[in-house]
């Protein structure tokens, strides 16, 4: 052990140079460049107008109100469809705690929207005006809801101290926008880990109004990926995203850091279920849609026997064309869909194929029936090529020179550094504090932006943007011409360069985190703020 310490310390040591060299370059070819920091800007702290009201009596252990309808939407999960007032489709969502059966063996004491971990699916049309109402129920919980991946009005956003207040135990907040574009997004707690770790999150999928070139798949499996730390169940499997050692004594040392805050999870879920006793069923030879998300602080790689898996969706957005996979690769609150179909009737499984993952729980029946009746329906099918740049199993475009006129180029190194309370994790070796202490990053409306992101760290890092969604442009150098996949998180793994870029079209001010949320709430967070062209440009609008 104690030789791991004087490796660490050295490697440690080793990063700060690095990250301190006036020449350092994160992408080959762009020497000139240097870690830009942002100008001060004087940022209001005035809250934006917000629908705000005080909550009186609770009521207890409400999972829906009478008005809302459920669905079956897979196996252990449900779905609810809100209820249709004055053109807005209204959901309650009710944040409390509450018992949460993970097998006929275990039970926990979760966190949970309307009763259930995962919340139940939101599922509303392309286009509706939603409004969602969180009502906190927690005790000594001060909580918001954020929509993961929609691009809507920053008023919206729920980053608690930026975009609104938070909301305190026995209050309710009232969230308002268009639901747009169609995909599969999320909705979760924007707190701190504990808030996530407790299950506050959940499906919400925009359906498309207008037909599409994919075929229309009768049968949809809804699948939550996420894994949980609860004592006595057993030791943790390796985790596989970033250094495997065994880092207790060090994290004792230096606990600000969160080295290795990953490994301790040693219960794995599918819909909130430990290995589901309920199988998802579907007939053969006929397309089946798979919306993956991952709710967890891990990247798992999921299989699916009998089946042929085509990957459609990134993030919500759609590839240009479809990229056949072997396995989906989905880290940290990324989400994506898949087109399946499987030749033959039987019995299979869905299962992480990481070491130790699915005997922890995380895999599921799968019970194809007989059907004579073979769908003629195909899907475009992307031709890849194993000598062009990946990530994460899929082709990221075309590579060649990238032609595009930035209007501003961010560089961002991803690592660690030593502070007043000891080693957080932080950008440029600044980490978070607040957002009056820190300096964001400027933009303007209509600008084409760049952020090469460069991970000098042993850890992964999914990094999210809010409000926009971006094209991954280079990867370790590689350069793409064309890009094919819209993302609006990416994993960042160890000693990884990535660049991606962004057209700046959403006014407000935007976080950008890493998801691997133990990382976030030790300072690898920072935030981009729109310069006004106009003095009256109406923020957020």
């Amino acid at each position: 052990m104690l030789l791991y310490i004087l490796v660490f310390l050295l490697l440690f040591w080793v990063v700060s140079i690095l990250q301190s060299a006036s020449q350092v370059s994160l992408l080959d070819g762009e020497s000139s460049l240097r870690f830009q920091q942002s100008p001060i800007v004087n940022q209001s702290t005035d809250i934006l107008q917000q629908k705000y009201h005080s909550y009186q009596p609770l009521l207890k252990n409400q999972t829906m109100t009478s008005n809302q309808a459920e669905d079956q939407a897979s196996p252990s999960q449900t779905a609810i469809t809100g209820t249709k007032k004055d053109g807005v489709r209204e959901f309650i969502i009710t944040a409390y705690p509450n018992k949460v059966q993970i097998d006929q063996n275990l039970t926990i004491e979760g966190w949970t929207f309307n009763g259930t971990i995962p919340g139940p699916v939101l599922r509303v049309k392309e286009g509706e005006k939603v409004r969602i109402i969180l009502r906190n129920r927690v005790p000594n919980l001060k909580t918001t809801i954020h929509l993961h991946g929609i691009p809507k009005r920053n008023a919206a956003d729920g980053v608690p101290l930026l975009t609104q207040p938070y909301v305190n135990y026995g209050e309710e907040y009232v969230y308002e926008f268009t639901a747009e574009p169609a995909g599969t997004y999320s909705y979760h707690s924007h707190g701190d880990v504990q808030q996530l770790d407790k299950g506050l999150f959940g499906p919400f999928i925009i359906e498309p109004t207008k037909p599409t070139e994919l075929p229309d798949a009768t049968t949809e499996w809804v699948v939550s990926l996420d894994e949980m730390d609860i004592q006595g169940e057993g030791n943790a499997p390796p985790a596989t995203d970033g250094n495997r050692m065994d880092q207790s004594m060090m994290q004792r040392m230096m606990p600000n850091a969160i080295l290795g805050s990953a490994d301790v999870y040693n219960v794995f879920t599918i819909n909130g279920q430990r290995s589901p006793s309920e199988p998802f069923k579907a007939p053969a030879n006929k397309w089946v849609r798979i919306r993956f998300l991952n709710f967890g602080f891990q990247t798992h790689r999921i299989a699916v026997e009998g089946m042929k898996l085509y990957v459609t969706h990134t993030d919500g957005y759609k590839l240009p064309a479809a990229q056949q996979v072997n396995q989906v690769v989905i880290s940290p609150y990324e989400r994506v869909d898949v087109y399946a179909i499987g030749e033959e009737a039987g019995q299979f499984r869905l299962y992480d194929t990481d070491r130790g993952h699915s005997e922890f729980g995380m895999e599921a029946k799968i019970q194809l029936t007989p059907n004579d009746n073979i769908t003629q329906e195909t899907i475009p099918i992307q031709k890849t090529n194993d000598n062009k740049p990946f990530y994460q199993g899929l082709q990221v475009g075309i590579p060649g020179s990238d032609s595009t006129q930035y209007d501003r180029v961010y560089n961002m190194l991803l690592g660690m550094t030593m502070g007043s309370n000891g080693m957080s994790w932080a950008i440029n070796r600044i980490p978070f504090s607040s957002y009056e202490e820190i300096n964001p990053y400027v933009v303007q409306k209509g600008d084409i932006v760049k952020i090469n992101l460069f991970n000098m760290s042993p850890e992964s890092h999914p990094m999210h943007l809010h409000g926009h969604h971006f094209s991954i442009v280079s990867i370790n150098g590689t350069t793409i011409s064309e890009s094919w996949l819209p993302k609006d998180t990416v994993n960042v793994m160890p000693m990884q360069r990535i660049s991606i870029a962004f057209k700046a079209d959403n006014p407000g001010q935007w976080i950008f985190h890493c998801h691997q949320s133990h990382h976030a709430d030790s300072g690898l967070v920072t935030y981009f703020t729109y310069e006004s062209k106009d003095s009256n440009e109406e923020e957020g609008s």
